[in-house]
């Protein structure tokens, strides 16, 4: 397996779904051709949560749930270091980032990869820690 050079935050995927300013940098991703983009584990139950809210039981809503968590993304584990290293970033962030954000933020750390999010809290986490792409509101 290549190198997982980025982690897209369920609201990257959101962007992309919804046809949204920044779902073109999503798009850019997967026609890179390299190693397909991670996701952490957390992002698949996220991910689920808020399409069944925005989209209900339409099928298509479905299948791009299927395709996003099983043929575009390598899900990434949860795991105890993942764990300490989201708190860790919790801790470091002020305004302090929701716990679900910082796993996601951990996960992408801990494979060296870039986090590519439309979440303007995740700016608090410091320079140095994580490499990001914001995507536009």
């Amino acid at each position: 397996m290549k190198a997982i050079a980025c982690v897209l935050d369920t609201s990257a995927i959101l962007v992309h779904f919804f046809g949204e300013p920044g779902a073109d940098v999503v798009e850019r991703v997967w026609a890179a051709g390299s190693a397909l983009p991670g996701i952490s584990a957390v992002t698949a139950a996220e991910l689920r949560l808020r399409l069944g809210r925005e989209v209900s039981e339409d099928p298509a809503a479905q299948e791009a749930i299927h395709c996003y968590l099983n043929e575009l993304t390598i899900c990434l584990p949860v795991d105890r270091a993942i764990a300490e290293c989201a708190w860790q970033l919790k801790i470091s962030a002020s305004p302090r980032i929701p716990l679900i954000d910082a796993i996601i933020a951990a996960t992408a750390r801990s494979v060296g990869a870039t986090l590519i999010h439309r979440d303007p809290h995740m700016s608090s986490i410091p320079e140095g820690l994580l490499e990001q792409v914001q995507l536009p509101r």
